[in-house]
């Protein structure tokens, strides 16, 4: 199952490149290819924590919690313990572009994109 989650990671940054990319939307597209991004570190953290507590987030602002638990127990190595960082900040993102309308330009999706394609790397050394 957790392939299945990281694998869905990897979609959703995929389709979020799509949107960032899209001729049309104006800056608004920015803010759609922040949260698909966002989702995409959130499935990527859903694989690791399957994998290894055999649970998922009920909510997005579990996926932070999860992630310590993981590294308190072990399951990943404390090297990544960093990549708190990126969880944390992705789920500010999510509430801002989803439930707050705020403005994300094309260096905002840039930066989120990075963050994702680092958390998912780190994710796939652990899950493959």
């Amino acid at each position: 199952m957790e392939k299945h989650h990281f694998e869905q990671a990897k979609i959703w940054l995929s389709g979020a490149s799509l949107v960032a990319n899209l001729n049309s939307g104006g800056d608004d597209k920015y803010a759609v290819a922040v949260s698909m991004a966002v989702h995409a570190i959130i499935k990527a953290n859903d694989a690791l924590t399957y994998k290894f507590l055999n649970a998922t987030a009920k909510r997005h602002d579990d996926a932070p919690r999860l992630f310590e638990d993981l590294i308190k127990k072990n399951c990943v190595n404390v090297e990544y313990a960093n990549y708190r960082s990126i969880l944390h900040e992705a789920i500010g993102n999510k509430a801002k572009a989803e439930y707050r309308g705020a403005y994300f330009s094309k260096n905002d999706f840039e930066s989120m994109k990075r963050n994702a394609e680092k958390f998912i790397k780190m994710a796939g050394t652990i899950i493959v």
